[in-house]
């Protein structure tokens, strides 16, 4: 059995140093308040409207409109509805390599309002079955038995006793390259593990 020890003093969850560490920020997707939540609402009201008594009086309301009403009517249900919702955050990330497995380590993952983890993902090289990177996305997937230990944040920000998740898993990892395009990732996992990275365009 692997024995992992959790040092709160320090956050480390290894008793050795790593080979080599490699830090980046990966990207979180956060809902922003919306500022335009009532204007939606509105004008879902109008279009159920004109939709519901389309059929009650089986005439098309919103042709009787003028054709001025319409198109502002389409621009602002376009306008509303295609904003965006999400602002894009840092995640402080680590990969850590040591010489027989990896550790993804994030101090503070960001799922919603509710749920911040901290994530320790362990992989050992003889269990990781593909790393990925996917240019278009900007994606490196990791693929393989992986050995999860996560706490959920609690609402006053300090962190549980025992995890949240802990379980060993045939699963994925994944982070995205974009906020540090400086780094050579493929590079840093080649020169620093026996991982040979499959680069695919998609």
């Amino acid at each position: 059995m692997i024995q992992l020890i959790y040092r709160r003093e320090d956050d480390s969850m290894e008793e050795k140093a790593p080979n080599y560490v490699l830090k980046f920020n990966d990207s979180d997707l956060k809902k922003v308040s919306d500022k335009n939540s009532k204007i939606k609402i509105a004008v879902l009201i109008i279009v159920a409207i004109l939709i519901v008594g389309s059929f009650i009086f089986q005439d098309n309301l919103f042709a009787e409109l003028s054709w001025t009403t319409r198109v502002l009517l389409v621009c602002l249900a376009m306008g509303v509805m295609f904003t965006g919702k999400n602002e894009e955050l840092p995640c402080p990330t680590e990969i850590r390599f040591y010489d027989d497995y990896l550790v993804v380590y994030r101090e503070r993952k960001y799922y919603s309002k509710r749920v911040i983890r901290k994530m320790y993902d362990k992989f050992y090289y003889k269990d990781i079955h593909q790393v990925q990177f996917r240019r278009r996305t900007q994606r490196i997937n990791i693929y393989g038995v992986v050995e999860g230990i996560w706490y959920n944040y609690n609402a006053d920000g300090s962190l549980p006793q025992n995890p949240t998740y802990h379980k060993t898993v045939d699963a994925i990892s994944y982070f995205y390259t974009r906020l540090n395009p400086e780094i050579d990732y493929v590079k840093e996992f080649e020169e620093h593990s026996p991982i040979k990275v499959t680069v695919e365009d998609n």
